[in-house]
């Protein structure tokens, strides 16, 4: 099967430097008591970004562009002549009246707004790397569909961030009758290549509403149009969202536009361990996965129980095992 695809498929990652002095004080200057930040690890930068780069060029060299989306910031190494990237300043896609930002889920509601940006792309963030060989078809059917895996799951209220998921399915039901779009995605639902996800869809199935969708913690497919018509329709809370700085429990999420390709059907099912997300607890496990390319993508997510020190020394075991496939320069290095 070829690899590349008969449409352009762009990747876009944001990237922030949470040890930049600059951008330090810029967000000291606004008022963080509501912040849902409770720990400095949201912003800790593992210093591995490079090697995203050279996931990209050795596992997806079919790529067309890559937008990296920052706050005025860029990596000291990253080659900007590189004809396929593309560097985009958050002022490119967000009105000044609401930045600076340090809301992920602000910015991520505004990457429609990149100019040029492809129909077909796939949303990244910084610490979700390509772990081995990808197909174009990985990511976008050959008609287009974005791939995925689709389950049902329920809501179970722990962190602020749940009420965030709770404001994505509230634009998804009140969209869509569940049993509709069960019925009109009877095979999609209940496919071998959902594996135990066929298990939560089951148990959750006769339930009135959608409580939520399964959610893979992993690059997402997006169609533009799809993305552009969820924000225009719930242009409230899509500017609500563009407003808060810091994240809130008022936020939607570009979720909520992934929950939608589902409900209608937008999708082509890929099996549900195409990926895997880890957090630094597991790094034992994570070098092995790395080493072994067990899994296409991982998504290595910072915790706050891993202190500095230990942080530090996880990252280098991190190092050492990403240096077995992709010890040499990336072309998008200088």
């Amino acid at each position: 099967m070829n690899r590349k695809s008969n449409f352009p498929i762009d990747f876009v990652v944001t990237w922030v430097d949470g040890n930049d002095d600059n951008w330090l004080k810029k967000r000291s200057l606004f008022d963080e008591k509501n912040a849902d930040d409770k720990t400095k690890t949201r912003f800790r930068d593992y210093n591995l970004f490079n090697y995203w780069f050279r996931g990209v060029e050795n596992y997806a060299p079919w790529v067309n562009k890559i937008y990296l989306v920052t706050d005025n910031q860029i990596p000291t190494w990253l080659n900007l002549n590189h004809p396929k990237l593309v560097w985009i300043d958050h002022k490119q896609i967000m009105s000044e009246i609401n930045l600076p930002t340090f809301n992920s889920s602000a910015i991520e509601v505004n990457l429609k707004n990149i100019e040029d940006l492809s129909e077909h792309f796939v949303l990244f963030n910084d610490d979700m790397f390509l772990n081995a060989p990808v197909k174009a078809s990985d990511f976008f059917w050959h008609d287009g569909k974005p791939r995925d895996s689709i389950g049902l799951n329920a809501i179970m209220p722990v962190e602020d961030f749940d009420h965030v998921v709770a404001n994505n399915m509230i634009i998804i039901n009140k969209k869509f009758d569940k049993f509709q779009v069960i019925k009109s995605n009877f095979f999609n639902f209940f496919n071998f290549k959902n594996g135990p996800l066929n298990v939560y869809t089951l148990l959750l199935l006769f339930l009135p509403r959608l409580t939520r969708f399964y959610d893979l913690h992993i690059p997402y497919s997006i169609l533009k149009s799809e993305f552009t018509t969820v924000m225009s329709e719930n242009n409230d809370l899509y500017e609500l969202t563009s407003r808060n700085r810091f994240r809130s429990i008022q936020d939607i999420t570009i979720w909520s536009v992934r929950y939608t390709q589902l409900a209608k059907g937008l999708f082509k099912p890929r099996r549900y361990n195409f990926g895997k997300f880890y957090d630094l607890t597991k790094t034992e496990i994570i070098v092995k996965d790395i080493k072994n390319s067990k899994h296409k993508v991982i998504d290595i997510n910072d915790s706050d129980v891993i202190s500095s020190q230990e942080f530090t020394e996880l990252v280098y075991d991190l190092k050492n095992a990403f240096d077995i496939h992709l010890k040499h320069k990336s072309e998008f290095e200088l």
